[in-house]
């Protein structure tokens, strides 16, 4: 059975995101078990240090990483792929003994390097930038329709 982790700093705020999310999560679910993981996100304020927040951030996703898992991170120097190149890269990876994935979102600051430098593939999902929380809801969308077309749904089309 294929398991797939998502790990988010913050809660989800927003309501129509959470939906969007729930919706995913039951039509992945028919692909996967799936486990999601909400770390606390610390508070940022003009008094903050950027560096310290995303340390702090940083070592509460590593807590929850396994070095069995073939982690991913969303970073906007990452690599893009197509979600046919998606598809292509979990077969791949299936082919070759994985079946256990993590997918790791920052908070409104982003990743630190830590986190980062910790997973297998560092995943953009475009030149844009999104805000965190709906970085969330595109990412499982895209997870799913890779999914859809590795068992050959109609989703896709």
């Amino acid at each position: 059975m294929i398991k797939l982790k998502f790990i988010f700093v913050g809660k989800t705020k927003e309501s129509w995101i959470a939906e969007g999310i729930e919706h995913y999560e039951k039509m992945l679910s028919k692909f996967a078990e799936l486990e999601f993981i909400t770390v606390k996100d610390e508070k940022v304020t003009e008094h903050s240090s950027g560096k310290i927040v995303l340390e702090k951030e940083g070592e509460r996703i590593l807590k929850y990483l396994d070095k069995k898992s073939f982690s991913f991170v969303l970073d906007s120097k990452g690599k893009m792929l197509s979600t046919e190149e998606l598809a292509e890269f979990f077969k791949e990876k299936m082919n070759q003994g994985h079946n256990d994935f993590v997918f790791i979102t920052g908070g409104v600051l982003g990743l630190s390097p830590k986190a980062i430098n910790s997973a297998d593939f560092r995943l953009s999902l475009s030149k844009m930038t999104f805000p965190h929380q709906l970085v969330r809801l595109i990412l499982l969308e895209q997870v799913y329709r890779a999914f859809s077309i590795i068992g050959g749904r109609k989703y896709h089309k």
